[in-house]
């Protein structure tokens, strides 16, 4: 179980880390990206692809 975890949270950092070089953002050389924890690489995509709302909060 522990290592499905590990694999779970290493496949999440590896899709913001990715997404986050594409954005042309970051470089694929920047070390830094890969040192952050999961948590902080959720804070930094989350500001750099900021969600819109998709509910549509008019009453017809």
């Amino acid at each position: 179980m522990t290592n499905q975890l590990r694999k779970g949270v290493e496949t999440l950092k590896l899709f913001y880390i990715n997404r986050l070089i594409e954005s042309g953002l970051y470089n694929a050389s920047d070390d830094d990206l890969y040192s952050l924890t999961l948590s902080e690489l959720q804070i930094i995509f989350k500001k750099t692809f900021p969600q819109k709302n998709t509910l549509n909060t008019e009453s017809t």
